[in-house]
This record gives structure tokens, sequence and C-alpha cells, in this order.
């Protein structure tokens, strides 16, 4: 018995039935990518600021203590690997946070910290990545190539900004810039504009995303839908 072969026309509409199919799903996938990034963002700010009502970092004898407040931080990886974040307090006031300074990532229990001067991980073999949390490296996760600060600039006395790379909350959950290298509690760092946090993708098809830290309240929500 001679077996029926597909003809031309039935194989030219499978081609684009699922070239039909392909075309929606790729969209489907974009926006996954981006509301995956959006709700972590969301959650791993709004944790810092929940560590920083939790944990009163005043000092009544050191005047150096509002350098304590618990802070998230965008750092890049050496040679432009990507970038990644932490959760730190900077503890002893010695200017920078050690392992044990950074929070654990709920998800996993693992450290959000890594090393500066070294390249971002390639996979979860890299030696230093057994108590580090993969989830912090955010170019390698989800693409976001770039992050900028809008309105939460740190000062300086001749006026001059420069774009901040950290925000700090203090045990109301007000947000704080420049407050690092604080020599005295005079709380010259509070923020008096609304904090917006812009991330962009490499991928130009995923629309960028906004996240907002409320002056005053510290109110963290998105940009693009505040009920979120």
């Amino acid at each position: 018995m001679k077996k029926k072969a597909f003809t031309m026309i039935e194989l030219v509409v499978v081609i684009i039935t699922l070239a039909i199919l392909a075309a929606y799903s790729i969209p489907r996938l974009n926006r996954d990518t981006r509301s995956e990034a959006i709700n972590h963002m969301l959650t791993m700010m709004r944790y810092t600021q929940n560590l920083a009502l939790h944990d009163d970092k005043h000092l009544k004898d050191n005047p150096n203590w509002q350098r304590r407040f618990w802070r998230f931080e965008i750092h890049k990886c050496s040679r432009n690997s990507g970038l990644y974040y932490s959760i730190v307090t900077d503890n002893n006031m010695q200017g920078s946070a050690s392992k044990v300074e950074t929070a654990i990532d709920p998800s996993n229990s693992k450290y959000t910290y890594w090393i500066e001067t070294k390249e971002c991980p390639k996979n979860s073999t890299d030696a230093l990545m057994a108590d580090v949390s993969p989830n912090i490296f955010i170019t390698q996760k989800y693409g976001i190539n770039s992050v900028e600060f809008k309105a939460c600039q740190i000062y300086t006395t001749r006026r001059v900004t420069s774009s901040a790379k950290h925000i700090g909350f203090d045990n109301f959950g007000r947000y704080y810039k420049s407050f690092t290298n604080s020599s005295i509690p005079n709380n010259s760092g509070v923020g008096i504009k609304d904090c917006e946090i812009k991330f962009n993708f490499y991928n130009n098809t995923l629309k960028p995303f906004t996240i907002v830290i409320s002056k005053e309240s510290g109110f963290i929500y998105l940009k693009e839908n505040p009920n979120l």
C-alpha cells in the first residue's frame, strides 16, 4: 500500500501556522521576562526597607551611626560583564560592607554579595557561587544592562550632583542618600523628592520600567502601574 505524502500546499500551510504561533509566543515571552524582573526588583527593594524597619541602626554613643542604614546597591562587575545588586549594612562603619554584612536572599538563604572587582559569573561552577544568590546578577538573569537614578543624587557642598548607586532606609522606612560617609546624624540625606530608579534592557523589544520610592513615606511602587 502506497503511503500518502504531504503536498506542497499542506507543507506551506504548516509552515505559515508555525510562523503565526511563533509571532504570538515571542511577545508573550518578552512580557514574562519583564514581569519577572519587575516583581523581583520590587520585592528586593521592599525587603531592604523591611530590614530597616525592623532593625534600628541608631547608636547613641557614635556620631557615624547613619552609615549603618540598610541599603540597596547597584554595582557593575569588572570588565563590564554585567550588573548585580547587593543589600547591605555597614555595621562597623568602615565604608564598605563585607559578606557577613549583606542580607540573605529569602528565596534560597544565600548572600546578596559579590566582589565588584571580579567578573560576573558565567555559570554556577564559579567557586564563589557556593553561598552567593544567583538572583543578584540582573544582567544574566533578566538582560538588564543599565540602571538610572533620578531625583536621588549625592550632593556636595558645591551643589554638584552625581548619579547615586544606592538607596538607604532608616527605621521609619524613609529613603536616604548621601549618608554612607556621614559623620554627624543630622538627617541631611533624607529624600526630599520622589526617587525614580529606571531599569533598561539589552533587548529593545522589552520596555524599560521605573520603580518609585516616595519621599517622606518611603512607599515603593511601579511607576507604570502603581497598584503593583
